[in-house]
């Protein structure tokens, strides 16, 4: 695809380096010259200085012909301004970011009168993906499908669960309802067979129905309980769209916001009467014992530092605090993050970016058997997709132990109607199925792609067993969830 992207901030980099890498024609329209010369070392993009909004920038960009727009500036406005122009120039799709709260409760509506055919939030993104590991105590993180009857959690393994040197073949004699997507183990990512044995320390992507997962926690003695008191640190916009979701979604939830900015807090304030706001330094020692910070379910870390996001989940570990949420903006910190074993980091432009690509690459295919979604885990190593399966899909009919799928590719669960199906062998794929799938080769864009002689962008991986679920003798369950 062309793509003309407008703004070399963090998120607009971050999409030239994936897009570019997906093998897609890429121009950057940028202000700073030494921003595009920073991108261009690092990939095969070409790269035009000028204002985002400028007619002539951006048909000299290529925009009248260009298959998508995307502006993603630190500038609301001009990103919006950029999108109507490049539409109204001829481009096939447009996205505009957009981060302001007060552009936030309509926007389904303001993209329609505009014209724009995607306008993305970052923050309020940002807030629904807390929110979402808020509802998870125990999990590293969480991903849900049909409808938040299926979700994919990630676990870290402990001496105390009772799964350290565990064989897997006896992890599914034992939970037969669960499937074990991928490990990581320190910087290794595995999609593992029935041979493969827990070790303390592992991160485990697990899949299973909401309800077969909350039993899971049970059985290895790994607490659920209900969080209900929420300390958030900084009061800046993420925190403001995190408290409206909060207040709507757990009118029950107690929350408690320290924020410096004197200004910012009493704004916080004035908005939710509910939401109990102090003036205060987050990241004191002496702040955080006078309101007595242990005693919370889960901490929030949401300040505009990333050092200081990571001391205080750090802090809160050392107290044993159960659900500890920190916001990192700046990707190269994750190793160190997550060598600390902090639980839950959430990084605004990965969030994103994962959302754009997958924009990407269902309008790259819209007319094949296209992405539904995409989430990106284990350090970007492991992508999880979900397609919608169409007539003309070569996968169509044919048992699963038939397919000549390309390595590391293992098929979690068909969504067909109103079912849910966690295939055998003998399974098969039908027309408008839903298809979940976890791959460590990426840039799929159509479930034929699984498949060996298709589309191969990347390098070929190492030969791996298919993980033994998919075997004749071995169902696991069907069950029911509303029509989508």
């Amino acid at each position: 695809m062309q793509i003309v992207i407008g703004g070399a901030g963090k998120i607009g980099e971050d999409l030239c380096l994936e897009l570019a890498e997906e093998g897609h024609d890429i121009i950057l329209i940028e202000e700073k010259e030494e921003l595009i010369d920073k991108i261009i070392e690092r990939s095969d993009i070409s790269g035009i200085v000028g204002s985002v909004v400028d007619y002539d920038i951006q048909v000299e960009a290529g925009v009248p012909n260009c298959d998508l727009f995307i502006s993603v500036t630190g500038n609301d406005e001009m990103n919006l301004i950029a999108a109507i122009l490049a539409d109204r120039l001829g481009a096939g799709y447009t996205v505009a970011r957009v981060g302001n709260p007060q552009y936030g409760t309509h926007m389904g509506l303001m993209r329609r009168a505009l014209g724009v055919s995607n306008i993305t939030n970052p923050r309020l993104e940002t807030a629904r993906e807390i929110v979402k590991n808020l509802s998870s105590p125990s999990s590293v993180s969480v991903e849900s499908f049909a409808h938040g009857r299926v979700n994919m959690h990630e676990v870290k393994i402990i001496q105390e669960s009772g799964l350290e040197g565990m064989q897997l073949t006896d992890f599914r004699n034992r939970f037969t309802s669960l499937i074990v997507c991928a490990v990581q183990r320190d910087e290794q990512v595995i999609i593992p067979d029935g041979s493969f044995v827990f070790k303390s320390g592992d991160i485990v992507l697990i899949t299973g129905l909401t309800k077969d997962l909350e039993q899971f926690y049970i059985d290895i003695g790994i607490s659920q309980k209900k969080i209900s008191n929420v300390l958030i640190i900084g009061g800046g916009e993420i925190t403001n769209y995190l408290c409206r979701i909060l207040e709507r979604n757990a009118p029950k939830m107690k929350i408690t916001v320290v924020e410096k900015d004197p200004k910012r807090a009493w704004n916080l304030a004035a908005v939710y009467s509910d939401v109990n706001v102090l003036s205060g330094d987050g990241t004191d020692h002496q702040v955080l014992d006078e309101i007595n910070f242990t005693f919370y379910d889960a901490i929030v870390a949401l300040t505009g530092i990333d050092e200081e996001n990571i001391m205080i989940g750090l802090l809160a570990a050392q107290n044993e605090i159960s659900k500890i949420i920190i916001k990192v903006n700046r990707t190269e910190m994750l190793p160190i993050v997550r060598h600390n074993g902090l639980q839950t980091v959430i990084t605004p432009k990965a969030i994103v970016s994962d959302s754009l690509v997958k924009f990407v690459r269902a309008h790259e295919n819209a007319m094949g058997s296209k992405v539904e979604a995409l989430h990106r885990i284990f350090n970007n190593e492991v992508e999880v997709l979900e397609f919608n399966v169409k007539q003309d899909s070569k996968v169509l009919n044919i048992p699963l132990k038939d397919l000549p799928l390309k390595n590391e590719i293992l098929i979690v669960f068909i969504i067909r109607g109103n079912q849910i199906i966690f295939p055998t062998g003998n399974d098969s794929i039908q027309c408008e199925d839903h298809v979940v799938l976890v791959s460590k080769e990426k840039q799929f864009d159509d479930i034929d792609d699984i498949l060996e002689g298709q589309k191969a962008k990347t390098k070929p991986l190492d030969k791996a067993t298919y993980p033994d679920h998919i075997a004749e003798d071995n169902p696991i369950s069907v069950s029911e969830v509303p029509n989508k």
